[in-house]
């Protein structure tokens, strides 16, 4: 295992995990975690990426800035599609060339709307293609919704395991999370993808929305809901690795 440091164009540090079997060859899989997560995504893409190993894939587990061990960043969509970027040149200059994007919740957004050149495919479970609405004043604090006024930035505690004890937000991330523009996100992508949406996905409405955007997919795209199944609360994750590791070894095979 190798603890890595990725340097953006910004001229930012993007943390990471990287980690090469002894029969990997030119595949790996580059995750993407979502909001106020990290790489490890609740111990969700740690599993997956064991699994991946054991398959022959090379795997890069990175904090976006502003998350885990990366430097300190304001988020926003548009940093992360940077640092997603960098990640996956990164990799693909240790040997990587063939890569497999895998993105969770708003991780995916980002993975669809920074299409790496190294990408042959992406795995997207929670995937989100639409707008959303959120009710912010449930969300956030009275204080925190006033320095967002005020000042365009505000703090939330980080309670996770780690060194990091805030994420930085600006109004500009409530927009990239509410505004989802199905066009940018999904318009124009030249590599098949899988969604892959559990119980939860459903209650909200993702799974009717992917559906409803699935003709904009690539040609060999596909959809997965995962009956009674929720992969954030560790329900059912053999589902969601044994899904995952198919579509990567159908469309991004090792050694090819």
């Amino acid at each position: 295992m190798s603890e890595v440091r990725i340097q953006t164009p910004r001229g930012l540090t993007l943390a990471g995990t990287f980690i090469n079997p002894v029969d990997a060859l030119d595949a790996a899989v580059v995750f993407s975690h979502s909001f106020l997560a990290n790489r490890h995504s609740g111990e969700h893409f740690d599993r997956l990426a064991r699994v991946y190993r054991a398959a022959g894939y090379a795997t890069l587990e990175f904090d976006y800035s502003g998350h885990g061990d990366s430097d300190d960043d304001i988020i926003t969509s548009e940093h992360q599609v940077e640092d997603l970027r960098a990640a996956s040149g990164w990799l693909a200059d240790q040997g990587f060339p063939r890569q497999v994007v895998h993105g969770h919740s708003f991780g995916a957004v980002t993975a669809l709307l920074a299409r790496p050149r190294a990408a042959g495919t992406m795995v997207l479970s929670g995937a989100v293609t639409g707008p959303m609405s959120f009710d912010w004043d449930a969300i956030f604090a009275p204080d925190q919704l006033d320095d967002l006024e005020v000042h365009g930035v505000t703090t939330i505690p980080d309670d996770s395991p780690g060194t990091r004890r805030n994420f930085t937000i600006s109004k500009q991330t409530l927009v990239d999370l509410s505004m989802v523009d199905t066009h940018r996100v999904l318009d124009g992508l030249d590599v098949p993808v899988l969604v892959i949406h559990d119980e939860d996905d459903r209650q909200v409405g993702l799974v009717e929305m992917s559906q409803e955007n699935f003709r904009r997919l690539p040609e060999g795209s596909r959809v997965e809901v995962v009956p009674g199944a929720r992969f954030g609360a560790g329900e059912n994750p053999r589902a969601l690795s044994d899904l995952s590791l198919a579509w990567a070894k159908q469309v991004v095979p090792v050694g090819h």
